[in-house]
């Protein structure tokens, strides 16, 4: 009896310890968001160069290494200064449209209130106040003149981790004296490097492909910016459901302000949503495959957990966080089980 009570009283103690570390993990998570989370989408930047140099040598096998990976950061550069160009470029003209997409708004809601025989107007004016795309458009300007400002440290993150990542395997065989723990370790890190660069490898194929096609729809329309728009839904494709229905809504809101006929904003609507589907729920998923193994209310509790914790960035490095974190549980006999309830099928495939 005195055994049970011992062994008892030790796990209510784990248990406490355990919750303290979390408690404590959060609440550093939250201190040091400004600067963590600079290098954490550094390490992210570093898989996508790693990804793209691997993907160039795989294609172009006569070329260096070296030179693959001259040829990844080139392209990365030139896409995030394409990226900065549009934005910038954009979002003037955005913040210029605004009183006009203001007025529309508001004719449309007078239309609406009218056709609805809605009585109440002075709830409606009042309602309006509130939506002031001008102050919107002003705040969206700001946001990317923050992020912009961090682009810096970030490129100085990369360029770190890609000159320390040659000695890496050296470290490791130094911190770990024994062969089969090190043997241990190599495999982890291998299976969460391999599942992480093929997320943002394919993920990145579709959210362009997305972004893509529904310029090409918006274009065809005469939405305005729809370069711009197009690029949005291209980074609000990393954010798992919320970000396609995101990409959806946004650019439709804006289609149904600025034109006077409903036709414009049924097509936006509807070629937009075919993208997603077809794309989200068919190509995605197909090159994918199960590699990620998280069940989707996992996907969603990460989501919001990291989103409360870091806000948009860590919407968008939810993922990789929690496919980082489920490998690494699947390594323990004490963890497994965990890391079964957070798998898609509740088999852990040892890579």
């Amino acid at each position: 009896m005195k055994q049970d009570e011992i062994k008892s009283h030790v796990n209510v103690n784990s248990f406490s310890i355990g919750f303290i570390v979390l408690a404590l993990a959060v609440y550093i998570l939250i201190v040091a968001k400004s600067l963590l989370v600079p290098f954490v989408v550094a390490i992210g930047l570093w898989y996508l160069i790693n990804a793209l140099a691997k993907g160039y040598y795989s294609f172009l096998k006569v070329i260096p290494k070296f030179f693959c990976y001259i040829l990844a950061i080139s392209t990365l550069v030139f896409g995030m200064w394409g990226v900065v160009e549009l934005i910038t470029a954009n979002i003037a003209d955005v913040v210029q449209e605004a009183p006009r997409y203001q007025k529309n708004l508001e004719a449309l809601v007078l239309k609406t209130t009218l056709a609805l025989k809605i009585e109440d107007q002075f709830t409606i004016s009042e309602l309006l106040k509130y939506i002031n795309l001008t102050d919107m458009a002003s705040s969206l300007a700001k946001t990317f003149t923050g992020l912009a400002g961090k682009t810096f440290i970030v490129l100085v993150y990369v360029c770190f981790l890609l000159y320390e990542q040659r000695t890496f395997d050296q470290k490791i065989s130094y911190m770990i004296s024994d062969d089969n723990k090190e043997k241990n370790i190599r495999r982890i890190l291998k299976a969460i490097d391999g599942k992480i660069q093929l997320y943002i490898w394919v993920k990145t194929l579709m959210s362009a492909l997305t972004g893509g096609l529904s310029y090409l729809v918006m274009k065809w329309v005469g939405v305005d910016f729809a370069e711009f728009w197009g690029l949005i839904i291209f980074f609000l494709n990393f954010i798992p459901t919320i970000g396609s229905l995101m990409g959806i809504i946004f650019p439709a809101l804006l289609t149904l302000i600025q034109f006077d006929t409903p036709y414009e904003f049924i097509v936006v609507s509807a070629g937009l949503s075919a993208i997603q589907i077809s794309i989200g729920n068919g190509l995605d998923p197909k090159m994918m495959g199960s590699s990620l193994n998280l069940s989707p209310l996992v996907i969603l509790l990460s989501l919001a957990t990291w989103g409360t914790i870091w806000g948009i960035p860590g919407m968008f490095l939810s993922i990789p966080i929690m496919v980082i974190i489920n490998i690494s549980l699947a390594q323990f006999p004490k963890t497994r089980p965990i890391a079964v309830m957070l798998s898609k099928t509740g088999a852990i495939i040892d890579d």
